[in-house]
């Protein structure tokens, strides 16, 4: 199944100043995170930003913040999966988006819980791999390995990019991407 714009929620997991730069590859997540970010808002389709614990981790990374906006909310949570807090399980679910796509980091820890239990719940989960690390790059090859054995489909930043526009030649596509694909 390709990702519908009309029917995607983008969540954004724990991209944070103390924990994003301990990260394999981390500013490619960071990077990621962020093009993920400004394409959903300039197309329209709702994200969500959480923060493990911002007391201790910090906020959430500046570039993802700067895509974000000012009118962007930034959901507190110290649950590792996103569905296990009430207050983020009530938000996904009162979006009426059946697709949930998801970056961030741990890919070991709070992205495979998050989408196991996403797509346990009924939902179409999509993992997006160049914006997802953990600390040790092994663990985050087993955690794609064991959501793929679950039904999550692994997907890349682009891949996400031009399923949501599905077509070439438009202004939308001139404007974004030039300004978000490299």
């Amino acid at each position: 199944m390709l990702i519908s714009r009309d029917n995607s929620l983008l969540l954004i997991i724990d991209v944070q100043e103390r924990l994003a730069p301990a990260m394999d590859s981390p500013r490619e997540v960071i990077t990621n995170c962020s093009r993920l970010t400004g394409i959903a808002k300039a197309l329209g389709i709702p994200f969500l930003i959480t923060e493990q614990y911002p007391k201790g981790l910090g906020q959430t990374m500046i570039d993802v913040r700067n895509e974000a906006g000012d009118d962007a909310v930034y959901l507190e949570k110290s649950e590792f999966s996103c569905l296990k807090n009430d207050v983020l399980a009530k938000q996904i679910k009162d979006s009426g988006k059946k697709q949930i796509i998801i970056a961030g980091i741990e890919a070991h820890i709070c992205v495979l819980q998050t989408a196991i239990d996403l797509k346990d719940a009924g939902f179409d989960v999509f993992v997006v791999s160049d914006a997802c690390s953990s600390r040790n790059p092994l663990q985050a090859v087993i955690a794609y390995q064991r959501m793929m054995r679950h039904g999550i489909d692994i997907v890349s930043s682009e891949m996400v990019f031009f399923e949501w526009l599905q077509k070439a030649g438009t202004e939308e596509y001139k404007t974004l991407s030039r300004k978000y694909i490299v």
